[in-house]
């Protein structure tokens, strides 16, 4: 692309026209006639001159701008009602983006370009001078615009396109447009100056610093965006969480310079784009594409509530209607680590819990499940700590799911003479306080 850019500017530059000839040369005969009317009005030739030179400039821009305006015309009428889908044709997308009105523009600019020996000859060679420096640059700075609209459609195109979705091209884009702009802008300073590019590229090298120390974060941007994609760390619509710049969201952007977040609640962050590669990040695609999403939740039991299992309590398990169902079963389980003799109501209660979890319509038994004890008995109480997959990923329905085990496991404690621990409340301590008194009385 930027070497097809190179091949298209350069006969702007190395092939000039020789302007004195253009300007001993006589006027166009249209021009000619409108300078001779001038004249016999009794105008002064210099006035003449600068008169109908502007006429002919300004007639000129005029059909350039007719032509702009009906070319977006006809783009809008073509495009209002086309959906732009993965099976649109490259010439919608092309129109969407403004190709084909550039275009046609810059063909007209072209053949004021190319015309500008027949047009402006007989004018002065200052005159004739400037338009050529000012239709060349016009020139260029249009090809930069058809070029813009080709790396856009690109752009979209490769959005829409099914297989490459997961991968984003604009920071790529933007950085060719920042090359095809910077070689645009020496080609037209060589044309001001009258030098060969070639010879402008290599004066900048006294300015490779500077130009450095200005585009520092784009260059930064550009080696981590290479980085990041071949890594294939981040994708558009991943959800990332990201502490060091409050970032917890979708990805709704990525370019050459950051990655646009917009968290949970709606806020926007801009991540700078190396900072992906210098700090740490959790992306969590791999748990949406996967078959679940873990929730760990603990709780603590009152040691005074643990107690071997006697008859009374096996019966209760058996005949409730909330454990009847499934009583053989966690009866088993439970046995497995303690037999008869050293069965306690707190084996009993996390088989059944095991066994909820694993007949629960929405966690995925397939994935590591269990219901364990955790390391340390302190003051709150033994910590019991649940640990399953969610088959439900997002936010609404995984919320509801931790929420409803929880729920029941408060619920169900009782069941098996279990106590949960919970901090005494002000209304405890009063209890406490107020049998204490009663029992000095």
């Amino acid at each position: 692309m930027i070497n097809l850019l190179f091949f298209i500017l350069t006969p702007l530059v190395v092939l000039p026209i020789d302007v004195s000839k253009v300007a001993d040369s006589s006027k166009f005969w249209l021009i000619q006639d409108l300078y001779d009317s001038l004249l016999t009005l009794g105008v002064n030739v210099g006035v003449t001159n600068t008169v109908v030179f502007v006429i002919v400039l300004l007639v000129l821009t005029a059909v350039v701008w007719l032509l702009n305006v009906a070319m977006g015309r006809f783009s809008f009428l073509f495009v209002k009602d086309q959906k732009l889908d993965a099976k649109s044709r490259v010439i919608t997308i092309l129109m969407k983006h403004g190709f084909f009105k550039r275009l046609f523009v810059l063909i007209a600019i072209a053949i004021v370009v190319f015309t500008c020996r027949i047009l402006f000859s007989g004018f002065s060679l200052g005159l004739v001078t400037f338009v050529l420096v000012l239709s060349r640059s016009v020139m260029i700075i249009w090809i930069l615009l058809v070029l813009f609209s080709l790396l856009d459609g690109w752009n979209t195109f490769f959005e829409l396109h099914p297989k490459t979705q997961q991968k984003s091209l604009k920071g790529y884009i933007q950085l060719m447009k920042i090359i095809a702009a910077v070689i645009a802008i020496v080609f037209i300073l060589a044309i001001i100056v009258d030098k060969e590019p070639s010879n402008l590229i290599l004066g900048f090298g006294a300015t490779a610093a500077f130009i450095t120390l200005i585009f520092k974060d784009t260059i930064l941007g550009f080696v981590a965006s290479i980085q990041l994609s071949f890594q294939d760390m981040i994708r558009p619509d991943d959800w990332i969480e990201m502490p060091s710049k409050n970032a917890d969201g979708i990805i709704v952007d990525i370019n050459l310079s950051s990655v646009k977040v917009q968290n949970w609640d709606n806020s926007v962050t801009m991540i700078p784009i190396y900072a992906l590669v210098t700090d740490s990040f959790t992306n969590w695609r791999r748990m949406e594409l996967g078959p679940g999403r873990l929730f760990v939740r603990s709780f603590n039991v009152n040691l005074k509530s643990v107690k071997f299992a006697d008859e009374f309590l096996l019966e209760s398990l058996s005949k409730h209607s909330v454990t009847c169902a499934n009583y053989m079963e966690f009866l088993a389980l439970a046995q497995v680590s303690s037999p008869d003799a050293l069965l306690t109501n707190l084996a009993l209660f996390r088989a059944h819990l095991e066994l909820f979890l694993r007949k629960h319509p929405q966690i995925n038994d397939q994935l590591m499940l269990f219901v364990r004890y955790q390391h340390a008995i302190s003051g709150d109480g033994i910590g019991i700590e649940i640990y399953a997959f969610s088959k439900q990923k997002e936010a609404a329905g995984y919320d509801t799911i931790h929420r409803t085990v929880m729920e029941y496991v408060i619920a169900s404690a009782s069941l098996f003479e279990i106590l949960l621990f919970q901090s005494p409340s002000g209304e405890d301590l009063q209890r406490i306080t107020k049998s204490r008194s009663e029992s000095l009385n």
